[in-house]
C-alpha cells in the first residue's frame, strides 16, 4: 500500500511540475532584431527600428533586440527575460554583447537585460534609468514609439563607452546583395567548367560544396550557408543538365526575390551564441 501511495504522489507531482511548465508563456522564434508580438509598435516605426538595429549589429557586432508581448502570466519581467535570453542566446559568443529590452503589454511591466560582455557599460543603475526616466514617461503618455527609440538610443549610447572586439564583418559592409551577386556566379560559371570535368551529378555536388565554403566566407552562418550550398547543387543540375551554359545556348531564367540571411524583414536573423548573467533591471508604467 505504501508503495502505491508513493507512485500515485509521484505521478501527481509530476503532473503538477507539467501543468506549471505549461502555463509559462512561451518565448517566440527570434526572426528580427524587433519582436513586436504584442503589436505595441506602429508598422512603420517597426520597420525603421528593425533596418537599423540589423545594420547595427552588422557594424558594431552587439546585438539589441526589443520583444514585446502581450502577457507574462505569473512569472517576473526578469524571469521571463532570462528564458528569453537563455533560447536566443543575444550577442557574439564569448564577446556576449547581447541586450535584450522587454516590454509586457497588459501587466504594464518592462525589463532590459543585459549581456555579460555589457554588464559594466550598462550597470543596474543605468538600466534602470532608462525603463524609468526614457521609456516610462513615453508610454504613459501612450507614444510607445518614441518611448522605444528613445530607449535604444540610450542603450546605444552605453555600449558606445565600452571596448569591445570589432565586428568580423567590419570589412564587409553589403547588405548582402553584393555576396548573393557572388554566390551565384558560382554555380552558373564555376559550375560549368566543374560538370565538363566531373560529369553532371559529380560537378554538381562539388560546385554546392563551393558555394557553401563561399557562403561561410561572407560571414553567414553555418544553417544559411548550408541552404546556399543546396541551392547552389541544384541550380547547377537544373542549368546543366538542359545544357542552358554547357553548350552556350540561352539566358539563365533566374527569378527574383531576395537572399537569406540578414534583410529588413527579419528573416535570417538569429542570435549569436552570447550569454547572460542576469544583469539589468525591471520597470513599470
Amino acid at each position: 500500500m505504501p508503495d502505491i501511495l508513493r507512485k500515485t504522489a509521484f505521478a501527481l507531482l509530476m503532473l503538477m511540475s507539467s501543468l506549471l511548465f505549461a502555463v509559462e508563456t512561451a518565448v517566440p522564434s527570434l526572426t528580427a532584431p524587433v519582436m513586436d508580438t504584442a503589436q505595441m509598435m506602429s508598422s512603420t516605426e517597426r520597420e525603421t527600428l528593425n533596418a537599423h538595429l540589423l545594420q547595427y549589429s552588422r557594424d558594431k557586432g552587439s546585438q539589441i533586440v526589443v520583444l514585446t508581448v502581450p502577457s507574462i502570466g505569473s512569472e517576473t519581467p526578469f524571469e521571463y527575460s532570462a528564458r528569453v535570453m537563455e533560447a536566443w542566446q543575444l550577442g557574439r559568443k564569448d564577446v556576449n554583447d547581447g541586450v535584450l529590452l522587454l516590454l509586457v503589454r497588459d501587466e504594464r511591466k518592462t525589463h532590459l537585460a543585459v549581456g555579460r560582455g555589457l554588464e559594466g557599460a550598462i550597470p543596474d543603475v543605468y538600466a534602470k534609468r532608462i525603463l524609468q526616466d526614457v521609456l516610462a514617461p513615453k508610454l504613459r503618455e501612450g507614444k510607445t514609439d518614441e518611448g522605444i527609440a528613445a530607449a535604444v538610443v540610450q542603450i546605444e549610447k552605453l555600449i558606445a563607452g565600452e571596448k569591445l572586439p570589432e565586428t568580423r564583418q567590419t570589412e564587409n559592409t553589403d547588405t548582402g546583395g553584393d555576396s548573393f551577386l557572388v554566390l551565384l556566379f558560382v554555380p552558373l560559371i564555376a559550375g560549368s567548367l566543374l560538370v565538363r570535368l566531373f560529369g553532371l551529378f559529380a560537378g554538381s555536388g562539388i560546385t554546392g560544396g563551393l558555394t557553401f565554403l563561399a557562403a561561410l566566407l561572407f560571414g553567414w552562418s553555418f544553417g544559411i550557408a548550408l541552404v546556399v550550398g543546396f541551392i547552389g547543387a541544384m541550380l547547377a543540375l537544373f542549368f546543366f543538365s538542359l545544357g542552358a551554359f554547357v553548350s552556350g545556348g540561352g539566358n539563365g531564367g533566374f527569378g527574383g526575390g531576395s537572399p537569406g540571411g540578414w534583410n529588413s524583414s527579419g528573416g535570417g536573423f538569429s542570435g549569436g551564441g552570447g550569454s547572460f548573467g542576469g544583469g539589468g533591471a525591471s520597470g513599470s508604467w
